[in-house]
This record gives structure tokens, sequence and C-alpha cells, in this order.
């Protein structure tokens, strides 16, 4: 039971969650959803930066480029939308 406590305590207080999904306006952008459809539905970010990060290819830690892309939201946080080759992979609030 302590573990789980400290687990959600952890999470609150790390500032960012992981989201499968966010509501840009009435579309819904999903991961997996390509940069067009992103753009589409939300239209430019209003900043963008890139970052590393190590993923599992087959058994191997590999470092791959990610374009990660900030949507500000009116009265809450921001969505920050993680893109590599060209399709979403991550959503996360901030």
């Amino acid at each position: 039971m302590h573990k789980l406590i400290l687990g959600i305590t952890f999470l609150l207080l790390s500032g960012s969650v992981v989201a499968d999904s966010f509501r840009c306006g009435r579309s819904l952008v999903k991961v997996g959803e390509s940069i067009n459809a992103l753009i589409k539905k939300c239209g430019n970010p209003v900043r963008k930066y890139s970052s590393k990060e190590t993923v599992n290819d087959r058994g191997h830690s590999v470092q791959v480029s990610v374009s990660n892309w900030i949507y500000e939201r009116k009265g809450k946080k921001d969505m920050i939308v993680s893109i590599r080759s060209g399709a979403v992979v991550k959503i996360r609030v901030d």
C-alpha cells in the first residue's frame, strides 16, 4: 500500500502526466497519428524543441531524435506532443 501511495505522490509532484490522447477543439489527437493529422486538427504549435530518447530496438538500446511540439491551452496545462518518424509517439501534460 505504501508503494502505491509513493507512486501516486511521485506522479503528482513530477509535473508531467502521460496521456494517450488530447482534444484540440472538437478533434481528438491520439498516439499514432501523422504530423499532417496533428496539424489539421490543432494547427501549428507555439514552439518546438528536439531531444534524444532511448528506445529498445530488438533488445538493443538505441538513441533516437524526437521532436517535441508544445500546444498551449487556455486555462489548462500545456500539451507536449512527441513526434518520431512522422507520427505522434507520446502525449503528455506539463
